[in-house]
C-alpha cells in the first residue's frame, strides 16, 4: 500500500502539537507548514516521527523550515535527534544567517546533539568558531552570573575551543597547523579587536578637534603592530591578518570568504560624536586567508613598514605592548608636565600617584629610567634627616628638578637616535637629485617634425585638426571635461610617446587623474570612442562615491590582484548592545527575501552587525549615504526635500522620485510591524540614488524613548515625503500605496520565519524588547487571513493615520529643540 492510501484526508485528524502557543487555535495551516495527517491505526509518536521523516529525507532541504520545527519539536526526543542529524547536510553559508539562532538555543537548552553540531563547526573555519564564540558569550552573559550555570558555560566553551585548534589547513588534507600557534592566533585576534573596542571609549575622554588625530595615531600603531606580528609569522597563512566572521561578504554566484583583515585604511577614519560615547568609521582590507597559499602581496612604496618607519627593535615590542601602549601608558608630554607641576607645588599625594600611573605598564627605556630615578629621590628623602621641615622640602625639589632634566636629554638622545636612523634610511630609499639639467622636450618635437617635413606642410595643422576631431578630439578646449574619454586617454598616450624621458611622471600624472580607470571602463564596456564617460569626480552632498573611492584604494593596495580582495567600511562601537539591532536586522533581511521573491521593486538596505560581546560589536558602514540633518544643513536655502533633491538629482531627479518611494514604501511596513521607534531625520538616511535608509535600531517592539510611546504613528510620513510623491492625489502616491498593499501581500507567506527568529531569541531574555512584548499581537498586524479586498482597506487606513501625524511633527520638533536634528 502507498503513502497516501496509507493516509486518511480527514481535518479531525490533524495533529498541531508542533506548532507554538499562537497557533493552537488555526484550524487551517498554510502549505508550506502543512504536515502529513494521521495515517488509520498508526500511533501518534510514530506518526509525528514519520511525517517529519518523509518532509525532510530529501537532498534540497529549506534551511527556514528545518529551523523551525527543529524550534518546534525540541522537547521531543526523536525528531529532534532527527532534525540534528539533518543540520549536517545544510551548507556552512546558509546556517551562517541562523548561528545566533542555533547557539541561543543551546545556552537555553541542554542539548547533546546541539551541542555537537555546534562543536563541529568550529572545527570549520577559524572566521566561523570566531562568530559562534562572540555569539556564545554574547548571548550567555545573563546565564553566567547563575552559579548553576556557569560550569556548564565554561564547560562548552572550553569544548569549542578544542575542536578549533584541531583545525586542519585544508579539510582534505592531513597536515595539522600546531595547536599553540592557533591558540596563541585567537589570543591576538581578540586583543586586536579589544583594542579597536576600547578606543571608542578612549576617545571620549578627548575634546572633539582631537579625536580624529587621536584616532589617525592609533591606526597607524595598529598597522604597524600587524605588520610586525605578520613579519614574525610568514610560514601561517591565518597570521597573516585578523579574521572578522564578516558573513555578508558574498557575491551573487559565489560565496567568498573574505575575512581577512589585512590593513587598515589609515587616511579613511572618521568620529561620530555623541553624548555617551564616539563610535568611529574605519575602512579595512580583507581577503580570503586561504587565498594566500597561492598568491603573495606585492610590494609597493605604502605596503611596508620598512618604507616609511623604523623597523629597529621587531622583536622588542609584542602585539600588546605595541597596541597597549596608546590605550594605557600615560603620553611623554604629559608626563613632563605633570612632573614640573608636582616639583612646583610639592604635592606628594600626586608623586604617589604618578609613580603608580607609570607602574601599570612597563614603560620604555627613558621613562623606566626616570622611573627609578625618581624612586631612588623620594627614597633618599625619606632616608635623610634635615632639622627644618622647609630645608627637606627645598632639597626634594632641587633633586626632582634635576632628575627631571636628567630624563629629558635622555629622551632628547634617544629621540636624535632615531631620527639619525630615519635619515639615513630615507636618504637610501630617496637618493638626491644630480645638477644634470632636464632637457626640454621642445627641440626634440622639433628636431620630428622637421625630419618629416612636417612643420614645412602648410596644410599639417589643417589635416591633424580634423583627424583629432573624428576621433573626438578637438584642436582647442576650455576645459578637459569638454574631452571626450577617448580624447583624454589619447592625449596621454601621445604626450608620452613624445615625452619619453617625461615617461614616469607623465605615467604618475596619468594615474593621478583617474584616466587609468577611465581606460579600464572603456575596454571593459567595448564603449565607442565617441562616446562621452562620466569624470570620476565629487557628486552632491556625498563628495567622493564608494565606488570610485574604492577602486582608488584598491590601485594602491599590495593585495589589488587578489580575487577575493574586499574594501569594507565599518563602524567600531564600544558600550553599545548590538544584539537586539542584529536580531533587527535578521527579520529586516527577511523582510526583504519576501518581496525579492515577488518581484517587487522594493528597496531595503540590509547592513551586516557582528556582535562581540553584550556590549561591543561592529556595523557595516553605509557608503554613500547622508541624513536628512544633514542634508538639511548643506543646503539651508533649500526649503524642503523636494527642493533638495532638484538641487542635487536634477536632471535625474523623476529616477531619484522612484527610488524614494520603493525605499519608502519597504521601511513603513517594516517600521509599522517592528515598532520602531526615535525614527528623527538623525536616524534617517538619503542615498546617492534617492533611497531612503533607516539605521539605529534601539528602540522596537514594545520600547520607546523613555518608555513614553510618544511616536504612536504606523510610521513616519510627513508632508515633505508627500510632497516628494507629487502630492496626495498624484500617480506616484498611488503607486505607493499600490506598494505598500503588494508588500503586505508578500509578508504573508513569511510570517512563520520572522516570528520564529523572535520566539527564539525571546526564550528568557534580557533584551529590553521583550518585556512586554505579545507575539499574538505582533501576528496580528500581518493580517494573514484578509483578502485582498480587506488588506487593500487596512493599508489605506495605516496610510491615512500616518499622514502627516501630529505626534510625529512635534517629535521632530522635541529633537530640533534637544538635539538640534533638522525636522
Amino acid at each position: 500500500m502507498n503513502n497516501q492510501a496509507r493516509f486518511r484526508q480527514s481535518s479531525n485528524a490533524q495533529s498541531f502539537n508542533y506548532l507554538p502557543a499562537w497557533k493552537q487555535n488555526d484550524l487551517e495551516e498554510r502549505k508550506k507548514y502543512q504536515i502529513i495527517l494521521l495515517p488509520v491505526n498508526q500511533p501518534r509518536e510514530d506518526y509525528i516521527i514519520s511525517s517529519i521523516y518523509q518532509m525532510f529525507n530529501t537532498k534540497d532541504i529549506e534551511v527556514n523550515k528545518l529551523i523551525y520545527y527543529y524550534f518546534y519539536k525540541l522537547k521531543e526526543s526523536g525528531p529532534h535527534q532527527f532534525l540534528t542529524n539533518k543540520l549536517y547536510q545544510i551548507q556552512e553559508e546558509d546556517l551562517e544567517f541562523f548561528i545566533p539562532q542555533l547557539v541561543y538555543i543551546l545556552i537555553k537548552t541542554d542539548s547533546p546533539y546541539l551541542e555537537k553540531f555546534i562543536t563541529t563547526l568550529c572545527n570549520k573555519s577559524i572566521a566561523l568558531y570566531q562568530l559562534i564564540k562572540w555569539c556564545w558569550v554574547s548571548y550567555s552573559d545573563k546565564d553566567r552570573t547563575d552559579k548553576n550555570k556557569i560550569k556548564r558555560l565554561q564547560r562548552i566553551d572550553d569544548q569549542f575551543e578544542q575542536s578549533m585548534l584541531t583545525l586542519h589547513n585544508d579539510h582534505n588534507s592531513t597536515v595539522k597547523i600546531p595547536n599553540q600557534k592557533l591558540k596563541s592566533y585567537q589570543s591576538v585576534v581578540d586583543l586586536y579587536l579589544n583594542n579597536l573596542i576600547q578606543m571608542s571609549l578612549i576617545l571620549k575622554t578627548y575634546k572633539p578637534e582631537e579625536r580624529k588625530p587621536k584616532l589617525k595615531n592609533f591606526i597607524t600603531r595598529a598597522n604597524v603592530a600587524l605588520e610586525k606580528y605578520r613579519l614574525k609569522n610568514q610560514e601561517h597563512y591565518f597570521c597573516q591578518g585578523i579574521t572578522v566572521p564578516f558573513t555578508m561578504s558574498k557575491d551573487q554566484n559565489s560565496a567568498v570568504h573574505s575575512n581577512l583583515i589585512v590593513r587598515i585604511i589609515e587616511g579613511e577614519c572618521s568620529c561620530f560624536n555623541t553624548k555617551k560615547r564616539v563610535p568611529y568609521r574605519i575602512v579595512v582590507e580583507t581577503i580570503d586567508p586561504h587565498e594566500l597559499k597561492f598568491k603573495q602581496p606585492k610590494k609597493t612604496a605604502n605596503n611596508s613598514i620598512t618604507n616609511n618607519r623604523s623597523i629597529a627593535n621587531l622583536d622588542d615590542d609584542t602585539m600588546e605592548d605595541f597596541l597597549q601602549a596608546d590605550l594605557n601608558q600615560p603620553n611623554k608630554q604629559e608626563i613632563e608636565k605633570k612632573m614640573e607641576e608636582l616639583a612646583k607645588n610639592r604635592n606628594k599625594k600626586e608623586y604617589s600617584d604618578l609613580m603608580k600611573i607609570t607602574q601599570n605598564k612597563e614603560p620604555k627605556k627613558g621613562m623606566k629610567m626616570f622611573k627609578n630615578i625618581m624612586s631612588a629621590v623620594y627614597l633618599s628623602k625619606k632616608e635623610k634627616t634635615v632639622e627644618r621641615e622647609e630645608d627637606q622640602e627645598q632639597i626634594l625639589k632641587e633633586q626632582i628638578m634635576q632628575n627631571l632634566q636628567l630624563y629629558k636629554q635622555f629622551s632628547n638622545a634617544i629621540e636624535e637616535e632615531k631620527f639619525q636612523k630615519n635619515r639615513q634610511r630615507f636618504n637610501i630609499l630617496f637618493p638626491e637629485k644630480t645638477n644634470e639639467r632636464t632637457q626640454s622636450c621642445i627641440p626634440k618635437l622639433n628636431s620630428k617634425y622637421r625630419q618629416q617635413g612636417q612643420r614645412k606642410d602648410q596644410n599639417y595643422w589643417l589635416r591633424q585638426y580634423k583627424e583629432n576631431k573624428r576621433n573626438g578630439f578637438r584642436y582647442k578646449h576650455k576645459s578637459i571635461k569638454q574631452l571626450t574619454a577617448f580624447g583624454r586617454v589619447r592625449f596621454f598616450k601621445e604626450l608620452i610617446l613624445f615625452c619619453p624621458r617625461q615617461e614616469e611622471v607623465l605615467r604618475k600624472i596619468y594615474v593621478y587623474l583617474q584616466y587609468d580607470l577611465i581606460e579600464k571602463k572603456l575596454e571593459k564596456n567595448k564603449m565607442d570612442i565617441h562616446q562621452d564617460i562620466e569624470l570620476l569626480s565629487k557628486f552632491g552632498p556625498w563628495d567622493e562615491l564608494w565606488e570610485d573611492k574604492a577602486e582608488m584604494l584598491k590601485r594602491e593596495s599590495p593585495y589589488q590582484h587578489f580575487e577575493t580582495y574586499r574594501l569594507k567600511p565599518i563602524i567600531v562601537k564600544g558600550g553599545d548592545d548590538l544584539r537586539q539591532e542584529l536580531m533587527t536586522m535578521q527579520i529586516i533581511n527577511k523582510m526583504y527575501q519576501a518581496f525579492q521573491s515577488h518581484g517587487l521593486d522594493m528597496y531595503v538596505k540590509a547592513y551586516e552587525i557582528i556582535v562581540v560581546s553584550a556590549s561591543s560589536g561592529i556595523l557595516e558602514f553605509c557608503a554613500d549615504t547622508i541624513s536628512i540633518d544633514g542634508l538639511k544643513k548643506k543646503y539651508p536655502a533649500c526649503k524642503s526635500l523636494v527642493h533638495i533633491y532638484k538641487e542635487i538629482f536634477q536632471q535625474d531627479y523623476e529616477e531619484a522620485q522612484m527610488r524614494f518611494i520603493q525605499s519608502l514604501a519597504s521601511y513603513s511596513i517594516i517600521s509599522y510591524l517592528l515598532q520602531i521607534k526615535d525614527r528623527h531625520n538623525g536616524n534617517i538616511l538619503i542615498d546617492s540614488k534617492g533611497r531612503i535608509i533607516h539605521i539605529d535600531f534601539g528602540f522596537i517592539l514594545c520600547t520607546s524613548p523613555g518608555n513614553l510611546n510618544f511616536e504612536k504613528a504606523p510610521f513616519k510620513l510627513t508632508q515633505e515625503y508627500i510632497d516628494l510623491m507629487n502630492g496626495r492625489n498624484s500617480d506616484l502616491f498611488f503607486y505607493f500605496k499600490n506598494l505598500m498593499f503588494r508588500g503586505f501581500k508578500a509578508l504573508q507567506g513569511f510570517v512563520d520565519e520572522i516570528i520564529m527568529i523572535i520566539e527564539i531569541m525571546m526564550q528568557d531574555s534580557d533584551l529590553p524588547c521583550f518585556e512586554k512584548f505579545d507575539v499574538k499581537e505582533f501576528k496580528d498586524r500581518f493580517k494573514e487571513e484578509a483578502n485582498d479586498e480587506e488588506l487593500q482597506k487596512y493599508v489605506d487606513k495605516l496610510i491615512d493615520y500616518s499622514d502627516n501625524n501630529w505626534r510625529t511633527i512635534q517629535y521632530d520638533n522635541f529633537q530640533r529643540m534637544t538635539n538640534g536634528i533638522m525636522p
